[in-house]
């Protein structure tokens, strides 16, 4: 089972926040670049890893970097976006600050729009003075403009063709052995003592043997935590995890930074 393909703009969103706590606006417009990319369908609320629910706004996000470095122009396309708009008037407090950093964005592109007035050309003199000091003669008719050449029609660009249907996969639940899903339900839960009672042991396919023991590890780093008693448990899953498995990583969307820094420290 594979659970970190969808989950690389969590990853890149979670860190484009990090980067606006800092002020680090250039980091903050390529992580939210990078979040759009994979998913740009804005949400009310989303799960980052584990219990941490925010906002999905990249649009506003990537906004607020353009703001910041001057950007105005930029700010209001992403600001006035619709996948942007569509969600942004439920979060209040980034509603209010979309709002104010979009006024002063509109009037100072107003104050750039100015121009100076055009002067006119000074007019044609209406007639000719007669050489025998007689009557004017009358102007005369200026010839007609040649016609501007008609454009030629563009040719209308190749249709793409239709993309093949996508193979209708198994459904997660068929995939992936009942209590290895339970154990993964307990820990976004929170009960982890139930997780370290799982025995990685009991299944017989090693990929489910490897995500039984990185789900345990998690769950005793944590456990580890709470109660002092260290990481030395939750190391010797992670070096049996890599026995089994070398290329498996922990997903962004269900593991917190710690202990993905703790299993790529375990070697």
């Amino acid at each position: 089972m594979c659970l970190s393909a969808a989950a690389d703009y969590k990853d890149s969103y979670s860190r484009g926040l990090e980067a606006a706590k800092d002020g680090d606006w250039a980091a903050v417009r390529q992580r939210m670049q990078e979040a759009i990319a994979d998913n740009p369908t804005a949400a009310q609320r989303v799960r980052l890893y584990g219990q941490r629910w925010e906002p999905y706004v990249p649009q506003f996000y990537l906004g607020l970097a353009a703001f910041k470095q001057g950007d105005c122009a930029g700010a209001l396309s992403q600001w006035r976006s619709a996948a942007n708009a569509g969600v942004i008037g439920s979060v209040p407090n980034l509603k209010a600050e979309q709002d104010r950093n979009s006024a002063s964005c509109e009037s100072r592109l107003a104050q750039q729009g100015k121009t100076e007035p055009g002067k006119t050309e000074p007019g044609k003199t209406g007639g000719t003075t007669a050489p025998d000091g007689g009557k004017p003669e009358p102007p005369r008719p200026e010839p007609p403009k040649p016609e501007p050449p008609k454009p030629e029609p563009k040719p209308e660009p190749p249709r793409p063709k239709p993309e093949p249907p996508k193979p209708v996969e198994t459904p997660l639940a068929q995939r992936v052995p009942a209590p290895l899903l339970e154990a993964f339900r307990n820990y976004l839960g929170g009960r982890y003592a139930e997780v370290i009672r799982l025995n990685p042991d009991s299944f017989g396919e090693p990929r489910a043997r490897a995500q039984a023991l990185l789900i345990r590890a998690a769950a005793r780093q944590i456990q580890g935590e709470l109660d002092g008693s260290g990481a030395d448990a939750a190391r010797a899953d992670i070096r049996a995890v890599r026995a089994l498995n070398p290329a498996l990583v922990p997903d962004p969307a269900l593991f917190s930074p710690r202990f993905r820094s703790l299993y790529n420290a375990t070697r």
